[in-house]
């Protein structure tokens, strides 16, 4: 087993100014970066369903995403991935769109002792699609997987401290433990039968049930994945409600079917194709004309229209996700706190939320509301001020030029937002912004390249599971590889220490407010709005539903025409 070195390059370098650590990413118009959780069981009630309908087996119809990078649920990072991948694969636990609850999954009940650091997960009757029992041993070799530093999954330190903790993870992901992957090499996971899973933990954690729902904690099959990786990532086996029908046609389509062998209640459609598309804009062109069945993400220029034309069948909620503005340290000046409360200060955050993003409230934190125990007062800094915003930054120096450039994802509607935060920073600060994009896979590439990035770039995030903790940790925890800006603060990591050793997380909200303030005070990176969905589909769907964990429950729609 190789060593972690080249993948962690990156991360060294950020390390190097000021020390670093994907998930969900997103690359639509409303934004996310990430992924989101997992799916709630077929069947479950949502308040967000648009049609209340028993779901009934039959029919198949499409869904727009763009191009996503991984079909393999240990490398899934994005929200694109994510659609899908919940579909193929289900965890130990799942989550109930109602509240964030865990519900049960594969693990049909568990148990921990008196401080949280082991959980055991008894496991049901279950089966991957190619008919075959899912064990405890293929969770162990899914885990495997993700901290092995050959697979240089992006994702891989939610098992790590800080996140899950799991002992002897890190061993396997800095490429101390020798041997190969899935021969117990994690020593905190155990399997004394096939259906009994052991986690061990090196610190305590109220949150581990919810953590161990994100895809990259899937119980994935060695032998299949070994006689030809290559091919299984282009069309991997799982054990969700769904399976693909043939492999992966990259930049046009995914398609889907009904599982035979699913332990739960069978989906609602017979399949699904999810079609690549390169902007919203050919997308919606293609919904509006009867092309295309569901576009996520209405284009805002086309959401006044769209509230006529599609009544009911159009969706807008607020959900747990919200765009932000990288600020790289590897680029020196923006070291300095100043200098990066300057640059907040300096954007006219409420006029681009009111008028580009059509009256979402401006963002006064760094936590969406919908996350219990998020604060609205977390944000000093997040007021607009353009006299004090000069004043910080000529007191800090400025950026050297006052020269600099934005780099955003294009296609995905935000070149108008970026081109306000360019004109903002050159009106009130005097700087030179220009701006640059890229396609969404490219974009990524560019970001988690090997050549360190240094321009303030655009990304969303939304939780892997519903827990305000993961708006804090993976972005800004030190040792997180989604730290892409290279921030580092020993009193936030912390205090982020503190919301996950609390014997129950609702016990952790004190801990997790004090991280939201420090957040707020230091800046890592500027808020820039949060993310409202919006849904479209035909008037061949109904029971809609969209979670506040921003995916579909593609599940239970029906389809009529």
């Amino acid at each position: 087993m190789k060593s972690r070195k080249t993948w962690l390059r990156l991360v060294a370098l950020l390390g190097a100014l000021a020390l670093v650590a994907a998930a969900c990413g997103s690359s639509d118009g409303d934004d996310t970066t990430t992924t989101t959780g997992a799916p709630p069981p077929p069947g479950a009630d949502d308040t967000t369903t648009t049609t209340v309908e028993e779901p009934m087996a039959g029919g198949s119809y499409s869904f727009y995403i763009s191009e996503p990078p991984f079909m393999d649920p240990q490398q899934v990072q994005d929200d694109q991935s994510f659609e899908i991948v919940r579909l193929l694969f289900d965890g130990l636990t799942l989550y109930s769109p109602e509240g964030g609850a865990v519900v049960p999954g594969v693990a049909e009940s568990w148990s921990a002792n008196a401080d949280n650091t082991e959980y055991t997960f008894i496991l049901r009757d279950s089966q991957f699609a190619d008919g075959s029992p899912v064990t405890a041993q293929d969770f162990i070799y899914g885990w495997s997987r993700l901290a092995d530093p050959d697979l240089a999954s992006r994702i891989h330190y939610h098992g790590g401290p800080g996140f899950a903790d799991i002992i002897g993870w890190n061993d396997v992901d800095n490429g101390e433990a020798s041997g190969a992957v899935g021969d117990a090499l994690i020593t905190g996971l155990a399997a004394p039968d096939d259906k009994t899973l052991v986690v061990s933990l090196a610190s305590s954690n109220n949150l581990l049930p919810k953590i161990v729902a994100h895809p990259g904690f899937s119980p994935v099959q060695q032998s299949v994945v070994e006689a030809d990786p290559a091919a299984w990532a282009e069309m991997p086996i799982g054990n969700g409600p769904y399976n693909m029908s043939g492999p992966w046609n990259h930049d046009v389509n995914i398609n889907v079917e009904r599982s035979d062998t699913y332990w739960g209640t069978p989906g609602a459609p017979d399949a699904i194709e999810f079609r690549v598309y390169s902007t919203q804009d050919a997308a919606f062109l293609d919904l509006q004309a009867g092309n295309l069945d569901v576009v996520r993400g209405v284009p805002d220029a086309q959401l006044e229209g769209a509230r006529v034309d599609f009544g009911d069948r159009l969706i807008e909620q607020f959900v747990g996700s919200f765009t932000y503005l990288g600020l790289p340290q590897t680029f020196e000046p923006f070291q300095n706190v100043d200098i990066r409360r300057a640059l907040l200060q300096a954007i006219d955050l409420e006029a681009i939320n009111e008028r580009l993003f059509l009256g979402r409230p401006t963002p006064r934190g760094f936590v969406p509301g919908v996350a219990v125990g998020a604060i609205e007062d977390g944000c000093p800094w997040c007021t607009f001020d353009p006299v004090a915003a000069k004043e910080l930054y000529d007191g800090a120096g400025g950026i050297p030029g006052n020269e600099v450039n934005l780099v955003f994802n294009s296609g995905a509607g935000h070149d108008d937002w970026v081109e306000a935060v360019a004109n903002d920073w050159s009106t009130n600060l005097g700087l030179n912004a220009t701006f640059q994009s890229f396609e969404w896979a490219a974009y990524l590439d560019y970001l988690f390249g090997e050549v360190p990035n240094t321009d303030p770039f655009r990304l969303g995030w939304g939780w892997d599971y519903p827990s305000g903790f993961n708006f804090l940790a993976p972005l800004y925890g030190c040792e997180s590889s989604d730290n892409l800006v290279g921030f580092c603060s020993p009193e936030l990591d912390a205090a982020l220490v503190e919301v996950v050793t609390a014997p129950t997380e609702e016990a952790g909200i004190p801990a997790f407010q004090d991280a939201q303030r420090i957040v707020g005070d230091l800046i890592p990176v500027i808020p820039i709005t949060y993310k409202r969905s919006k849904v479209a589909f035909s008037d061949r769907l109904s029971n809609v539903v969209y979670t506040d964990f921003a995916f579909m429950i593609h599940e239970n729609v029906v389809v009529t025409g």
